[in-house]
This record gives structure tokens, C-alpha cells and sequence, in this order.
């Protein structure tokens, strides 16, 4: 009975959660405001999604459900390549991970259902805020409970060739980066993704124009028709 044990006490957690998400939601916005300028990548859930126990959390025990989580910024950034990324130790690291010869955002966290009804999530990641054109250049790599990875880009402005690298999937549009739905979310399930953002050197986009550029990014799961 011990996951019993461990269920009952998230939902003990979670309650309190909603009562402190309740009374401050002043200081909620102030917090979202400085994080998605503090930090170059925010994940979130939305509202409603919270209320019905949808929560974040970047370890797998989900000791301190929330509904946000934030990345340590990343500044000084210089261009790479795929291939160079340590993609095995992003996704073994809880949370961040810093990688000690290059400069790129790694991120893992997980996602959970501990409410009572089985739901479908819309996962979307938007660019809150650009400068210089660096999205022609960032490529996005999302990677699904371990297994599946989808790589997303702006498309080039030139037709170009990349060796050793997954096929690039088109942002939706000028500010939003993918949108996919998580279907039949069940109540204690959780999923796991490790999110990569680098500045990829193959791009023929990658040039001195986007020098000093910044791009700052967030991920929002919500919960179908919800308003």
C-alpha cells in the first residue's frame, strides 16, 4: 500500500498548493513576469489545468508538485550543432543540465495527472520574446518519455543540407514553436520530456546579423476547451 501512501500524500500537497495558488495570485503574476525575463525558458500550466490536478514537477517522485518550473538562463551562447549536444546526460539529469563545453538550454521535467478524471492536454511552446532574428536560427528538440524526439525549426531562408541531424518540423507560425495534444491523460500518469534549445551553426540563417539576438521561450500544457 505504499504507493497509496505516496498518492494520498500528493493529493494532501496538492491541496495545499491550490489554497496558496488561490490566495497569491498577485505575486503569481509578479513570479511569471520575472521568470520569463530572469530565465530563457518558462514551463507552465495553465489555470484550469492546475485546478484539476494537472502538475509539473522536474523529478520523477514528484516530491514538490508545481505548476511552473523554470530554466537557469543561458547568455553568451555561440553556435553548435546536433551533434555535439550531450542528449544521454540531458535526459538523465533531474531539472537543468548544464553541459561543460558548450552552452546550450537542457531541461527535463515531468508531467502528472493526479486529479480524478482522464483529460486530453494541449502541449504548446510559444516565443514570448525575440531580438535580431535568432529563431531562424535555434533549432528545438523535444524528446517524449526517453524515446521519441521531434526537431523544430524556422524554415531557411536559403534551401540547405544538414548532415547527422533529425528532420526539422516548421514552427506553426511566426510566434508559436509546436502544438500537439496528449490524449486520454490518465489520472497517476506521468510523462517525461527533455527540452534542448541551441544555436545551430548548419543553418544558413546562423549569421553576424542575429549577434546579441535573445529568444525566451515557454512551455503551457492545458487542458482541452478550456477557456
Amino acid at each position: 500500500m505504499v504507493w497509496f501512501h505516496r498518492f494520498i500524500t500528493k493529493k494532501v500537497i496538492f491541496r495545499i498548493g491550490m489554497i496558496i495558488f488561490g490566495i497569491a495570485s498577485a505575486l503569481i503574476a509578479i513570479i511569471t513576469y520575472y521568470g520569463q525575463n530572469a530565465g530563457n525558458f518558462v514551463m507552465e500550466i495553465e489555470e484550469d489545468a492546475y485546478r484539476r490536478g494537472i502538475v509539473l514537477s522536474s523529478n520523477e517522485d514528484f516530491v514538490s508538485p508545481t505548476p511552473r518550473l523554470l530554466s537557469d538562463a543561458i547568455i553568451n551562447v555561440r553556435d553548435i550543432t546536433y551533434d555535439w549536444l550531450d542528449i544521454e546526460g540531458a535526459k538523465a539529469a533531474e531539472g537543468n543540465f548544464t553541459d561543460e563545453n558548450y552552452k546550450y538550454i537542457a531541461y527535463t521535467l515531468y508531467i502528472q495527472n493526479i486529479g480524478d478524471e482522464t483529460c486530453d492536454i494541449v502541449m504548446s511552446m510559444d516565443i514570448v520574446s525575440l531580438e535580431n532574428g535568432l529563431d531562424g536560427a535555434v533549432r528545438i528538440l523535444i524528446i517524449e518519455d526517453n524515446e521519441t524526439e521531434r526537431m523544430y525549426m524556422k524554415p531557411d531562408t536559403v534551401a540547405a543540407t544538414y548532415e547527422s541531424m533529425p528532420e526539422g518540423i516548421s514552427f506553426v507560425s511566426n510566434t508559436q514553436v509546436m502544438r500537439e495534444t496528449i490524449s486520454n491523460f490518465k489520472p497517476y500518469q506521468v510523462k517525461k520530456y527533455t527540452v534542448l534549445v541551441w544555436l545551430e551553426g548548419q543553418d544558413p540563417d546562423c549569421t553576424d546579423e542575429i549577434l546579441g539576438g535573445k529568444i525566451k521561450l515557454r512551455l503551457l500544457f492545458s487542458i482541452v476547451g478550456a477557456e
